[in-house]
Order: C-alpha cells, then sequence, then structure tokens
C-alpha cells in the first residue's frame, strides 16, 4: 500500500482564488481601456459552452507514461475589442472539469481574419486548479498553456469554436490513478452568443 506524503498536499484554504478574480479584472480592465479610446468600437462581449475533451497525460512512480481521458462540459464568460478591421483581441474567465478535477482557465487570444466570418485564434492560457481537498491529489495551482483553434460567426451574435490548448507545466498528481506529473491538454467544441 502506497504512503502519502502528507506534506505535499496543500490546504485548500490557501487557493489564490483572489488572485484569479483580480487577474480577470484586470485583464477586463486593460481591454475596456483599449476599446475607450477608439469610440467607434464597440467591446462585444458574452457568453459560450460547449464540450471539453481533456487529456491529462503524466507518469507512473517508475518512468512508465500513464494518463486519463475524460468528456465534460465548459461555460465562460468572454470580452474582446477590435484592434483593426483583421485583428481582434479577446479574453475570457472559463470554467471546465475534468472527472474530479475542476479548474478556471483565463485565456488571451488574438483573432486574425483569414476569410469573411472565419478567425484563427492563438495565445497563452492560464490554468488554476479549484479543488485540492482530497488526500489522493496533489496540485500545483497555477499552470500554463499555449492555445489555437478557429471561430465562425454563424450570425452577429451567436459563434461557433474550435480549439486546442497543450499544457506547459505539470500540474495534477493524481495518487489513486498513479498519475504523476501531469499535463493538461483539451479539444473544445462549442458556441457563443454575444450580447
Amino acid at each position: 500500500m502506497r504512503t502519502i506524503d502528507r506534506r505535499r498536499i496543500h490546504n485548500p484554504r490557501h487557493f489564490p482564488l483572489l488572485r484569479i478574480i483580480s487577474t480577470f479584472i484586470l485583464l477586463m480592465s486593460i481591454n475596456l481601456t483599449v476599446t475607450a479610446q477608439n469610440e467607434k468600437k464597440l467591446t462585444p462581449f458574452g457568453l459560450k459552452a460547449g464540450l471539453n475533451r481533456s487529456v491529462i497525460n503524466g507518469k507512473e512512480l517508475d518512468g512508465t507514461a500513464t494518463g486519463f481521458i475524460g468528456l465534460e462540459l465548459y461555460v465562460s464568460f468572454f470580452i474582446e475589442n477590435e484592434l483593426n478591421k483583421k485583428w481582434r483581441f479577446e479574453n475570457e474567465i472559463l470554467f471546465s472539469f475534468t472527472d474530479d478535477y475542476h479548474f478556471i482557465e483565463i485565456p488571451l487570444r488574438l483573432k486574425y481574419l483569414i476569410h469573411k466570418k472565419i478567425f484563427l485564434t492563438a495565445g497563452p492560457k492560464l490554468d488554476f486548479v479549484l479543488n485540492n481537498d482530497d488526500e489522493i491529489y496533489d496540485f500545483n495551482n497555477f499552470g500554463v498553456s499555449v492555445e489555437m483553434g478557429m471561430q465562425y460567426e454563424l450570425t452577429k451574435r451567436i459563434i461557433s469554436e474550435f480549439r486546442y490548448s497543450h499544457g506547459l507545466l505539470p500540474q495534477i498528481n493524481d495518487f489513486a490513478l498513479d498519475i504523476y506529473d501531469g499535463k493538461r491538454n483539451t479539444i473544445r467544441l462549442g458556441l457563443g452568443y454575444r450580447f
């Protein structure tokens, strides 16, 4: 039977939720300030939701590759501004989960119009693990990913999106599943609505 080093388990009360909210508010404020400097441009905001397929890639204690795959839902609030006719900047706060792992993510994306209503998107993403309240988990609360994807504007208000993110930092140790130094990659397919 494997023993758990309790010194590695983080107290859930120490989770920097206030930092996440502060970071998001700061990013939104910057976005709104940039937009306000050009009165002709309206800052659209809205909600997104869709399917979230997560792949956790890690190692067992002996170094053997292992992992976990989950398919769930995600929801987010986003705001974007138009930089010029071709370029836009979008950031959002997103909630997703994979089985028992819960995440808040803050993607920062540049969007480039390649053809009429089709945009390519790319940028970094900050990943925060919410739950760390069980002795079978040891999470690194903060992670970084790179994200790329495509958006299609079905109407002025409705958008569809496909995106892929690749985790750069190990975030997950799951003692029950024998996964250590797990990195999380996601594939998402969803719809958004601009208000």
